[in-house]
């Protein structure tokens, strides 16, 4: 019988399920024990030690060896050791050329009819053949539309096993996703310039519907009146640095 020994333990068990995945990867079996008690119970976790990440008592160094690359921003394969912050921004980068090829074929459609090559680091031809079969698969919803009747609906309507809901929506959910993620995409525009809080200085603020000024007395006094609470009403500039808000 195999002896089990703890490698890593935590409070919040997604992250020995994370650690599991990378152990698993490396072809170590591993073993979550405690889950279910935390998950049920959460302020038992201190109690009971938190959940443990256990691997075969062979595979504890080989698997302390990999937390501990981890631990310090390192991933590393047969070819080598990588920065898990360069990885990041590789792919990064990759999601962005992507988005681009996507974006430059639906304002040239003509483009998957004339098979390209990019010259990416990040990708490859397969990938390019793969964007272009998706894409064609989205040029041919684009232009499906709902045919109409009244005796389709009412069978769509009174038949409990189906819903009437789908019969409207002639595109799948997955098609809206793609085409809200690369119109986002295509709509970013640089900031002109950075607006800095003059709180704290950070640069990390929005401008939108205000947090700490919407409670306004002629807001409540209208949301007394109306009696359910109003949209907001003011808008300002506010630091998620610091929380504060300004004009």
């Amino acid at each position: 019988m195999t002896k089990l020994i703890t490698v890593y333990s935590s409070n919040i068990p997604i992250d020995c399920h994370i650690l599991k995945g990378r152990l698993e990867s490396e072809g170590i079996p591993c073993f979550i024990y405690d889950e279910q008690m935390i998950w049920v119970h959460p302020f038992v976790a201190v109690a009971i030690g938190g959940a443990k990440l256990k691997v075969p008592f062979d595979k504890y160094f080989q698997s302390q060896n990999i937390i501990n690359l981890i631990s310090q921003g390192i991933l590393t394969d047969e070819n080598g050791e990588y920065q898990i912050s360069e990885i990041f921004v590789n792919e990064i980068k990759r999601q962005n050329d992507i988005l681009s090829i996507k974006n430059n074929i639906r304002n040239d459609s003509s483009l998957l009819d004339n098979p390209f090559t990019v010259d990416n680091e990040f990708i490859d031809q397969n990938e390019i053949d793969e964007i272009l079969k998706n894409e064609r698969e989205f040029q041919k919803l684009a232009k499906k539309e709902l045919k109409f009747s009244w005796k389709h609906f009412f069978y769509e309507l009174f038949n409990f096993k189906r819903s009437v809901f789908k019969y409207f929506r002639t595109k799948p959910v997955d098609y809206y996703l793609e085409k809200e993620i690369v119109d986002n995409y295509i709509g970013q525009k640089e900031p002109k310039y950075i607006i800095h809080c003059p709180n704290c200085n950070s640069d990390n603020t929005v401008f939108g519907y205000a947090i700490d000024y919407k409670w306004a007395i002629l807001y409540l006094i209208i949301s007394l009146i109306l009696t359910t609470p109003l949209f907001l009403i003011r808008k300002k500039y506010h630091c998620f640095d610091c929380g504060y808000d300004f004009k």
